[in-house]
């Protein structure tokens, strides 16, 4: 139906696509407290039911990777699909039936999850696989779709059943799983042999020319001491060819063709680094990566998946009668500020690692960005008292969150490796299941030990009250919350104030961890340029010594 390269394209589309429907896990902070309120749950019971969907997300990343490098693509994203729709369909039936079990809850949120997983790194896998030579854009437009999500579905949900959290929940699984199917057919590998991409062409030209492609092909010992560089096949051959044409011709080497025999023999090849299992586990960087990307993502999680609850707090403390609809709108709001900067951001993210990367920079300089955003997100939330101003918590969330996640892909893959890429990125994503539970927790606790409730059943929800000032009933001299029932805290920011005073130093730590990344890298990569700079020196006096003797003998 396509040529090659048309065919590519049209993967990458379809990958975006499906990544659309795959990221709904970020949509629990658009109906999670409406689901608490429906089947009585705390605050720290929602946050278990958030962190057990990121469960499902990231620890089925290893096993979901395995099956990805192993298998074709559509293999998983029919897993995914399945699981999406099993998994939503039934979290709607205990919402309807008021099933008031957080194991019910949760499992089914892992099934949900774990079928995001599936489908989404298999996108990313094909985006990576297609255009090689521009990783970091290609991996960035799944990531973006993935990002995208929440916008999408919560915004879908607000303006189609505002208010109505049962025919949300039934929207979710039905239009998201249809994403992942719709895209199915057209998520391919695509073999890259005789593939004419001009672009494709100037990366690697690119890449050829710049010391981090030569330092790719270097191996060196742990000390640095030695250093080999593999040249061209058939590199010596080109002096017995010259040889064999000096011999014929009765001619010497001209200056040219002596400087294009030395360009043959000098230019690296393409030799793909492949760090998987073990040897993924004993390598040093993998912990320290695996420290920043848990650190940073668990910040950005626990807003992400709490944002309901922030809101909720700054709403019932200057505006305590806010309705429902009201309510469940503007979360749709703040998750929608989430979501498109985070889609943005992925984009830019993905674009300015690959441009770094050819001019000499390392894409981790992205990473470093990511800290500096996400600690500003985390003073915003020790220090915003009103939710007039919650968008800049919002916004700053989502973009240290993109730019982590758009740009993390694409570096797991330049270290470790393409071959093994799905499962290493997997066991890396492992990384977020520990920080979302450490800080969605924290967050959990700290607001119910400042809150209390309000019983529908024995609370009158019909009193005539000021629009604008709280009464008190005689129901123990609670202030009332207009139609808010079941979780209430009315102290504002300090209802959850220490949870970001937790995140601040854990964004701050990952910020400080990047930068030693990034002067390691930047020595290490020093090192092997001057050991390898010392192997091409002796490599072209050896070819200038050849030529010498072919010159003398056809003499």
């Amino acid at each position: 139906m396509f040529d090659r390269q048309t065919a590519r394209y049209v993967s990458l589309l379809a990958d975006f696509w499906v990544s659309l429907g795959s990221g709904t896990h970020y949509v629990y902070s658009a109906y999670g407290p409406q689901l608490a309120t429906q089947l009585g749950f705390t605050a720290t019971q929602s946050s278990v039911i958030a962190t057990l969907g990121s469960v499902g997300v990231y620890f089925s990343g290893p096993p979901a990777g395995v099956l990805i490098d192993r298998k074709p693509p559509h293999i998983p994203i029919i897993i995914g699909g399945c699981l999406i729709l099993f998994g939503y369909m039934m979290m709607r039936f205990a919402f309807t039936s008021e099933l008031r079990s957080v194991a019910f809850v949760g499992i089914f949120m892992i099934v949900a999850s774990s079928g995001n997983t599936f489908a989404y790194h298999a996108c990313v896998k094909c985006a990576a696989m297609n255009f090689p030579h521009r990783r970091g854009i290609a991996t960035a437009i799944p990531v973006s779709g993935y990002g995208l999500s929440a916008l999408f579905f919560s915004q879908i949900g607000n303006a189609a059943f505002p208010g109505d959290t049962g025919r949300f929940l039934l929207m979710l699984p039905l239009l998201a799983s249809g994403l992942v199917f719709l895209g199915l057919p057209f998520v391919r590998n695509i073999p890259l042999d005789n593939v004419a991409d001009p672009e494709d062409a100037v990366a690697v030209e690119t890449d050829s020319l710049e010391t981090d492609a030569l330092l790719r092909h270097t191996r060196t010992n742990e000390s640095g001491a030695t250093a080999e560089i593999k040249t061209k096949e058939g590199t010596y051959s080109a002096v017995s060819e010259f040889e064999r044409e000096a011999s014929v011709s009765g001619e010497s080497s001209s200056d040219a063709s002596y400087q294009s025999m030395v360009d043959e023999i000098v230019l690296p090849i393409k030799e793909e680094v492949d760090i998987h299992g073990w040897a993924l586990f004993r390598d040093v960087r993998f912990w320290i990566h695996f420290c920043i990307h848990g650190l940073l993502s668990g910040c950005g999680l626990m807003y992400i998946l709490s944002a309901g609850y922030v809101l909720r707090a700054l709403y019932t403390y200057s505006n305590p009668y806010i309705s429902p609809n009201d309510l469940q709108r503007n979360q749709a709001i703040q998750v929608s500020l989430v979501s498109s900067f985070s889609f943005i951001a992925r984009i830019v993210a993905g674009y300015s690692a690959d441009r770094l990367s050819r001019k000499g920079y390392q894409r981790m300089w992205v990473i470093f960005a990511s800290a500096c955003i996400f600690t500003l997100a985390q003073i915003g939330g020790l220090t915003i008292t009103s939710s007039r101003f919650m968008w800049f918590i919002s916004i700053f969330n989502g973009i240290g969150y993109g730019f982590l996640f758009g740009s993390y892909a694409s570096i797991i893959s330049e270290i470790f490796g393409l071959k093994r890429f799905s499962e290493n990125y997997g066991f890396l994503t492992v990384a977020t299941v520990v920080g979302s539970d450490v800080f969605a927790f924290a967050f959990g606790a700290i607001y119910d030990s400042n809150s209390y409730f309000i019983d529908p059943a024995t609370v009158d929800m019909t009193p005539e009250y000021d629009s604008y000032n709280s009464t008190y009933d005689n129901f123990n001299g609670t202030r009332r919350f207009g139609s808010q029932v079941g979780q209430v805290c009315d102290l504002g920011r300090d209802c959850y104030r220490n949870a970001f005073i937790i995140t601040l130093p854990g964004a701050i730590v990952a910020g400080i961890l990047a930068l030693s990344v990034i002067y390691y890298e930047h020595r290490r990569k020093a090192r092997m340029a001057e050991a390898a700079a010392v192997v091409v020196v002796e490599e072209v006096e050896d070819v200038e010594d050849a030529v010498e003797d072919v010159t003398v003998n056809s003499e």
